[in-house]
């Protein structure tokens, strides 16, 4: 049994053992030709009709069931093969190779059919072809409703967003414009229409808009990020014309998450900012109106109780005296009592002018203003008190360079540098020539800043600090000291929103230091 199979495939492709066809059996020519020509021609066929297939399945590569049509393939090429060996055989009578060949024929026809049989249930719920006409004409009907559906919601999207004050933009990928609405038409005009806008940058539609630059960047920050991105600007649009526009630019993806451009809008928020600005001015001014208010209420308390401080002694000693005068037995006492009560009056007299001095400071906070040099009404105080400053020898030097004029009711900067320069040489040291040095400066937040700085007596703060702007409180022996020049300065400055301070040493000098426009400012 092993050699008979082990000399078949020996013999395989020889024709060892049989006779060629024309000589077995009795064949005509015309028969036996017939026969050939039949089997090539079939052959032929047979051969054509999977190239055919493997074209178009190459061509529709999203073809149904593509795996039957190469069993399909397989089953006719070896069908044919058989035949084309057929035909040999009346010359070449390969027995063994045809009986090879039929087998895998066999084989691979019987697979084919069991793949068809696994097949024939799905295709028969494939649709026939005029089911399938029927599902497209109504599929069409249904793409048309939804197109005109379509159409008319973009028509309504784009009435909408036409008619949005807002300016409303879409870019594509590459950041050149997709879509512009009639807003930013509007605003850029010079007869511009959609079509100047559409696939370009905003570098070559509006090269010389002041936002250009910064919505440039931000565009290509949405881009790089993949993050929305809001912010506000203040343009000048025209000369002397700020507008505020807030914009805010959101990526935009296709259906595969991928980036699709930028939808940029921009809002303008010009009377928005305008309000806030306006009431952020009312409150500041409320805040100050308030500060005032504070300042005034103190100051009358203060002078309340310095009215009834101040005048309470002269009035309890002008009584006293009355009494004592009203008991005196002689005309030597009445005359002695009568001196007094005059002298009492005299104080009482001075008491009431200096007050009357700071009720007249407190109601002309609205006296009028104008530019002054520090410098010249410094020099027109120095020729004033010259005889004063040149028998105590002193030196008086100046530094305006930080602050050369302020806008202040001339009278009060007249009262204000002649109270400095009066006490700084009243209260000389008497062991040194006093230097007087007066500088100017502006803060960081815009406050004006005067400083007088003397080497005179100075004062001792921890003892005298919480008096010494008060009324009639003196410090040193001097005759002619009252105690009102500080008080007076003090209420000056203070009813326009000014403060004044002080830093001393006893025996080194004082540097008072006077902040203009304080409550201007903060």
């Amino acid at each position: 049994m092993l050699n008979n199979v082990i000399d078949f495939f020996k013999y395989l492709f020889t024709p060892d053992g049989f006779m060629p066809r024309w000589i077995c059996g009795r064949w005509s020519e015309g028969h036996g030709w017939l026969y050939i020509v039949a089997n090539i021609s079939i052959f032929i066929a047979y051969f054509t009709i999977p190239l055919l297939l493997l074209s178009f399945l190459k061509r529709r590569k999203n073809t149904s069931f593509r795996g039957i049509f190469i069993w399909f393939s397989l089953f006719i090429v070896f069908c044919g093969l058989t035949h084309l060996v057929d035909a040999i055989m009346f010359w070449y009578p390969v027995y063994r190779l045809n009986a090879i060949l039929l087998s895998t024929t066999a084989l691979v026809s019987l697979i084919t059919v069991f793949k068809l049989y696994k097949l024939i249930p799905k295709a028969l719920q494939l649709k026939s072809l005029s089911e399938l006409e029927n599902e497209l004409q109504r599929r069409t009907v249904e793409l048309e409703e939804t197109n005109i559906l379509l159409h008319k919601r973009e028509l309504g999207f784009k009435t909408l967003v036409n008619s949005n004050p807002d300016m409303i933009a879409e870019f594509d990928a590459k950041l050149t414009y997709k879509f512009v609405n009639k807003a930013i038409l509007n605003a850029v005009g010079s007869g511009r229409k959609s079509e100047d806008f559409i696939g370009k940058t905003p570098v070559e539609v509006l090269p010389t808009h002041p936002h250009t630059t910064a919505f440039v960047k931000n565009l290509q920050h949405v881009k790089t990020h993949l993050e929305p991105v809001a912010y506000e600007v203040n343009t000048e649009i025209t000369p002397g014309s700020n507008f505020y526009f807030f914009v805010e630019m959101i990526p935009l993806f296709d259906e595969n998450n991928r980036f699709d451009g930028v939808l940029a809008i921009t809002k303008n928020v010009t009377n928005d900012r305008l309000r806030e600005i306006e009431l952020n001015a009312n409150i500041s001014d409320l805040n100050k109106l308030s500060k005032r208010l504070d300042y005034k209420i103190h100051t009358l308390q203060e002078f309340a109780y310095i009215v009834s401080h101040n005048l309470r002694s002269p009035v309890g000693n002008l009584v006293s005296l009355q009494k004592l005068f009203d008991t005196a037995e002689t005309q030597a006492e009445k005359l002695f009592f009568a001196t007094k009560t005059f002298e009492v009056i005299d104080g009482l007299n001075n008491t009431v002018k200096d007050l009357s001095d700071v009720v007249s400071i407190d109601q002309n906070t609205h006296i009028e203003r104008q530019l002054l040099s520090f410098e010249e009404v410094l020099q027109s105080q120095i020729t004033t008190i010259s005889q004063q400053i040149q028998q105590a020898g002193a030196t008086i030097t100046t530094n305006f360079s930080g602050c050369a004029s302020i806008c202040y009711p001339k009278i009060y900067l007249d009262s204000i540098l002649l109270n400095l320069l009066t006490n700084a040489v009243k209260y000389a040291s008497p062991h040194r020539p006093p230097t007087i040095h007066f500088t100017t400066y502006v803060t960081q937040k815009g406050i004006i800043v005067l400083e007088c700085t003397d080497n005179g007596l100075g004062i001792d703060l921890e003892k005298y600090g919480h008096k010494i702007f008060s009324l009639h409180k003196t410090f040193h022996n001097n005759a002619d000291a009252r105690g009102v020049g500080l008080f007076i300065t003090k209420n000056q400055i203070q009813s326009l929103g000014g403060r004044i301070s002080v830093k001393s040493t006893p025996n080194v000098g004082s540097t008072f230091i006077i902040h203009f426009n304080e409550m201007d400012v903060l």
